[in-house]
């Protein structure tokens, strides 16, 4: 799905840069749903603004103009044409022989629907207020005076040297909680390579991505309140920048160690696209950081960090697009698993991910008859059923076999159907890889789909 999310994104996108080459990204992407949003008033509005144009009057009417024109009487007449079917027996016996089979309801409802979305594509809409706003920001701060400060809400109701005192007090707390925090996962982590008694190797890197989240959140929403206005540029904010400076160090060590948390676990059950998603949020909480430090560095505004941010979550999603993740989970699993035959492979969940792994599956499962073991049966949650028989392993290797056959069978039998506007490359390559082994090997279908 995360091509398909990219490119509606990016067409959302192309249509209000196009538009507005100045405006930022959630502001361009504010505008163009605002555009298809609004679609429903302004379209029939156009039309009859465009029925009424010079043009139209002067005889010059283009061929839109003329469809639209013939909607009201196609109407009439259609209400017409069923009254005097249903008022006169012989015209209906005609007009049943009238075949329309010609005509494919699904063609004209996409059509009418693509007209609708290209219609909002092209003819993008703007809210003026929002427009002008956005681009008379800049990501600089604007320096104030001490008395403009003090005419502000938040500097009647507190001094600046009290503002003061409650940021270092605050921030002192949160490093030496947070440094306790670090220290234990140091401890655990990094001197006794063991979770804590009582506590799952799996509890501790879900509750420690939990506890990241909070803690980037509660970080730069702390920041983003203290860093704004005079306060940036007043003298004596030294211990309060150096303590912020601090804090984001130490959520940086804690990406870190969450990283390590995770990176741990795919060694020991394997990768799957919920562990890649957590270094991709790794990976954006560390901009996220590394943004805001500049924001407080150079006196950058709060729209700075939503304007940067954006761009670099946008562009990582694009970078990330043109990789079949599919194949390199499976790739990863089974290379992995060949250096240490202890790990905790959810086969199912590969056998299920879908076509583009399946020429490779097929290729380690069926052709050479190996297996990935099935000590435990993984499930997606991360919780283990230790203890198999043999028994139980040679079926569930038997069940990932026929999974396979069948994940070839469904495809071969769907994909049989398409035309060449749906031809995928992927799906024909991983055909032809399936039906090339099962030639070579005189292979037999142990199953059979209806």
């Amino acid at each position: 799905s995360l091509p398909y999310v990219a490119d509606v994104i990016s067409l959302v996108l192309v249509a209000g840069v196009s538009f507005d080459r100045n405006s930022s990204f959630i502001i361009s992407c504010f505008h163009s749903c605002y555009s298809w949003i609004s679609m429903a008033v302004y379209l029939p509005l156009d039309l009859m603004n465009g029925l009424n144009s010079p043009d139209v009057n002067n005889g010059r009417a283009n061929l839109l103009h003329k469809i639209v024109l013939a909607i009201i009487p196609f109407m009439i007449f259609l209400l017409f044409f069923f009254i005097y079917r249903s008022g006169n027996p012989i015209f209906d016996q005609l007009a049943a022989n009238i075949n329309f089979d010609f005509i494919s309801l699904p063609w004209c409802f996409f059509t009418l629907g693509g007209f609708i979305l290209m219609y909002g594509f092209f003819k993008q809409r703007v809210i003026s207020f929002v427009q002008k706003t956005d681009q008379n920001t800049s990501d600089e701060l604007i320096p104030i005076s001490l008395e403009d400060h003090v005419k502000t809400m938040l500097g009647n109701l507190i001094s600046l040297p009290n503002l003061i005192y409650t940021g270092v007090l605050l921030l002192i707390m949160l490093n030496g909680l947070l440094a306790l925090v670090n220290g234990i996962d140091i401890y655990y982590l990094g001197f006794l390579h063991a979770t804590p008694p009582g506590i799952t190797f799996s509890q501790y890197l879900h509750n420690g991505t939990n506890s990241l989240i909070a803690s980037i959140i509660l970080a730069v929403s702390i920041i983003l309140f203290y860093f704004r206005g005079y306060l940036n540029f007043y003298e004596h904010n030294n211990w309060l920048r150096k303590l912020s400076y601090i804090w984001i160090a130490q959520n940086i060590i804690l990406v870190i160690s969450t990283a390590y948390r995770n990176t741990v676990y795919i060694s020991n059950y394997g990768m799957t696209h919920k562990r890649i998603g957590v270094y991709v949020y790794l990976f954006l909480c560390v901009v996220g950081l590394f943004t805001t430090f500049i924001k407080i560095r150079n006196a950058k505004n709060n729209w700075f960090l939503f304007r940067k941010n954006a761009w670099i979550a946008y562009g990582f999603m694009i970078v990330a697009c043109p990789f079949d993740w599919n194949s390199i989970i499976t790739d990863f699993d089974i290379n992995w698993f060949q250096s240490d035959k202890t790990m905790e492979i959810d086969q199912r969940y590969l056998a299920d991910l879908g076509h583009t792994n399946m020429a490779r599956l097929f290729q380690y499962y069926i052709v050479e008859g190996k297996t990935l073991h099935a000590h435990a049966d993984t499930s997606q949650s991360g919780s283990m059923s230790l203890g198999r028989s043999s028994s139980d392993q040679n079926e569930y290797a038997h069940e990932i076999r026929n999974m396979i056959w069948y994940e070839y069978l469904y495809l071969e039998r769907d994909y049989a159907r398409h035309k060449w506007p749906s031809h995928c490359m992927s799906k024909s390559n991983n055909l032809h890889a399936v039906e090339k082994m099962i030639k070579d090997n005189n292979l037999d279908c142990p199953v059979t789909i209806r």
